[in-house]
């Protein structure tokens, strides 16, 4: 996945939990618009920590202006992702510019304001700064004549001995340089001499050598222990933050699991040092470590503030603790379920995630990932396209699992991963992979699947990376085993398409990490069976018969005259069938405000609780007539979302489908189809066998069989086309 394709599925995803909206588009006023100047060099990241970081500093009178300046920052990030209309060159001009004035007003402003005028020759006087570490940071404004100014950012660990970068800062020869210096381990107790040198660009020696003189209050000992109700500890995704300042801290004895994720983890989207972004809804959502046992460490004295989540079926944990100068400060957090569906036979999994696991170290870094996410299992999937394969795993099969109580991490992958769209094997014994039959998806889901393993299409839900052509050319054959229409938001629309062209589809979800955030914020849920001993082969064997359903956190117990979700219930006649909705969260955060029985694609019962409870019943019985499918949806109360596979209502003659809607789906069908036909016609002429770009050359290579399975997936919908046609003269007879 890509980082734009990343940003479009947290839009999706925020949009999906109520909190992404459409503000007015900000209108220039005619004022201004011959005020406007050229955006300042580095302003624009410069605001950006100046806005997160600075909110405890700024006085009242200035957070006018603090939220002025966030605002436009905004409107800047939406513009850099899509156009907007309304927000042409002219109008993003202007918000770069205003951007630029809020800036200059909040600085002089902010309280300790150094300035170093270094149009002086004589030594000016080093001035001691008290720093408060909660917030570790300063602005710097260093003057050397008349021009432009500039903006920089600058991080600087006090610890170095041996690292002169940390401590180098680049000037602008002319004019003003504002540096937003941010510093970490600033040394306790008495005043602390810092060295900085500051260079003028473009030159090679020392222009300043400069003494920073800080002092720092003495710092205290936090020690912190996570337990569950049996007084056990657990594993947990933490977040350590500085009240005063919102600064987040690392916790001592965090999981590091960057060298095995790639670059990945040190995009800043992903947040600092070894912390990982948990997209849920508010107020969770943010950076979070791994933390495997409880810690302890020092840190400034103050107001500590600290989020713990352990997955949906606990209650998220949110204290203040106040750490007091030169003592021990302990406390123990006690996680709290409310509710345990693995004692239901339901036990959670996410079918998409990226790792390296070359080592039992590996292993015991993603294991304890997958503890504090509280999964059952953990789907840790090589990634692979034409010319190679990333996150590699040490192998495939039984013996290749880790294990640790009703936790597991099993082997698998995410290859191919094509123009065709990008498919998942769960649960293999050996890898499939052919570089020079790349686009033949459908050998790969065939060999996946008789080693007994699962084939399916991620990216579903987010419609992404062409997984609407995988769909079409491989779904009519009965072997793609699941779909993840869960990943950073859910979305059904292409499950309903299938659906209601009578074709199963099981739903799944995952989380794409390290792409989309932590492991096991959104989750597949499996029936692998009440009172008795979790093992995984049940659950992948309940994944197959599609009794799943997917959740960001509400619950769902669904059934329909006894039958579980991925269970077929004959009808006879017009018998009545009689469902039952059982949804449940937790109360004030996933609790059910919306539940909806859905048959064929519509909402044809729905309940909307005028109060918050942590468990909704919705039952309704329905004539099915003809057959087709029912599934069931749930809504929490902070937009969280929760979706089961369907149960099908199959009538003896009649194909389980939305009939009205036939015959615009075929056209769908036959559209995407003809898409990939262009596709390849488009690479055909664009080069030959021998291309240089690996892309071009599997479609070109594998043009025959493509587009042979393109006429057989079209002989397909052929069929069901001459089945609606003979489904019409039976619904039209007396």
């Amino acid at each position: 996945m890509s980082p734009s394709i990343l940003v479009l599925s947290l839009l999706l995803f925020l949009a999906a939990m109520g909190l992404a909206h459409e503000p007015q588009v900000p209108v220039v006023p005619p004022a201004d618009i011959p005020l406007i100047q050229p955006a300042m060099p580095g302003s624009e990241a410069f605001a950006r920590e100046f806005s997160q970081h600075w909110q405890g500093l700024v006085a009242s009178e200035q957070m006018e202006s603090l939220r002025k300046l966030s605002d436009h920052l905004s409107w800047l990030d939406r513009v850099n992702q899509q156009p907007i209309a309304g927000l042409g060159i002219r109008e993003t001009a202007w918000l770069r510019w205003r951007v630029d004035q809020e800036l200059l007003s909040l600085i002089e402003k902010v309280p300790n304001l150094i300035t170093l005028d270094f149009r002086q020759t004589t030594y000016l006087e080093t001035p001691t700064i008290d720093l408060n570490p909660q917030f570790g940071f300063m602005v710097v404004k260093v003057l050397r004549g008349e021009g432009p100014s500039t903006f920089i950012t600058h991080h600087a660990d006090l610890t170095t001995e041996r690292n002169p970068a940390d401590l180098q800062i680049n000037l602008n020869p002319l004019g003003t340089t504002y540096v937003f210096l941010q510093l970490s381990d600033v040394p306790m107790g008495d005043p602390s001499l810092v060295r900085f040198i500051f260079r003028e660009l473009q030159t090679t020696q020392p222009s300043w050598i400069w003494d920073f003189r800080f002092k720092s209050p003495p710092h205290g000992n936090l020690s912190v222990q996570i337990q569950d109700e049996s007084g056990q500890p657990v594993s947990c995704m933490l977040r350590l933050t500085a009240k005063p300042s919102g600064r987040v801290f690392e916790p001592a004895g965090a999981a590091d699991l960057r060298p095995l994720m790639n670059e990945i983890t040190n995009y800043t989207i992903y947040g600092p040092g070894r912390g990982y972004t948990m997209y849920v809804p508010e107020p969770w959502r943010g950076v979070y470590w791994i933390v495997p046992r409880g810690f302890e460490m020092a840190l400034p004295a103050g107001e500590w503030e600290i989020h713990v989540w352990r997955g949906l079926e606990t209650a998220p944990i949110k204290q203040t603790i106040t750490v007091e100068p030169n003592q021990w400060t302990r406390t123990t957090l006690v996680s709290k379920r409310w509710t345990d569906m693995g004692k239901k036979g339901w036990y959670a999994g996410d079918d998409h995630v990226h790792c390296q696991v070359m080592s039992h170290d590996d292993a015991e870094q993603l294991m304890a990932w997958t503890k504090a996410a509280d999964l059952a299992v953990c789907n840790v999937l090589e990634m692979g396209d034409e010319v190679r394969n990333w996150y590699l795993q040490r192998g495939f099969g039984p013996e290749f699992r880790v294990n640790s109580g009703n936790h597991w991490i099993v082997p698998g992958q995410e290859d191919p991963r094509s123009i065709l769209g990008h498919a998942i094997g769960l649960n293999l014994k050996t890898r499939v992979r052919h570089t020079e039959r790349y686009l033949n998806h459908r050998l790969v889901a065939e060999e996946i699947r008789e080693q007994g393993a699962l084939y399916g299409h991620t990216h579903v839900g987010a419609k992404a990376l062409f997984v609407e052509r995988q769909m079409a050319l491989y779904t009519p054959f009965g072997i793609v085993d699941f779909n993840s229409v869960m990943q950073a938001a859910l979305n059904t629309d292409l499950m309903y398409l299938y659906l209601n062209l009578g074709y199963p589809m099981t739903a799944s979800a995952g989380t794409d990490t390290p792409y989309g955030g932590t492991v096991g914020a959104v989750r597949i849920y499996a029936y692998s069976g009440a009172n008795k001993n979790f093992i995984p082969d049940d659950w992948f064997d309940a994944v197959k018969r599609g009794r799943t359903f997917v959740t960001t956190g509400p619950m769902i117990e669904f059934t329909a005259d006894g039958a579980m979700p991925g269970d077929t219930v004959k009808l006879e006649n017009n018998q009545p069938v009689r469902a039952r909705i059982a949804a449940s969260g937790l109360v004030g955060k996933s609790s059910p405000k919306q539940v909806r029985l859905i048959f064929n694609g519509r909402v044809i019962k729905e309940l909307s609780p005028q109060a918050a409870q942590q468990e909704v019943i919705l039952e309704h019985e329905l004539i099915a007539e003809y057959g087709g499918w029912l599934a069931a949806y749930v809504q929490g109360e902070d937009g969280s979302e929760a979706h089961t596979t369907p149960i099908y209502l199959q009538r003896a003659g009649f194909r389980r489908w939305d009939f009205e809607k036939v015959p615009a789906l075929l056209k769908i069908q036959e559209a995407t189809l003809t898409d990939i036909e262009v596709m390849v016609s488009k690479s055909l002429q664009a080069g030959d066998a021998t291309s240089i770009d690996h892309t071009l050359r599997s479609v070109i290579v594998g043009s025959k069989v493509l587009l042979q399975q393109v006429a057989e997936a079209r002989a397909k919908y052929q069929e069901l086309a001459e089945i609606y046609q003979k489904e019409l003269n039976l619904r039209q007879r007396p």
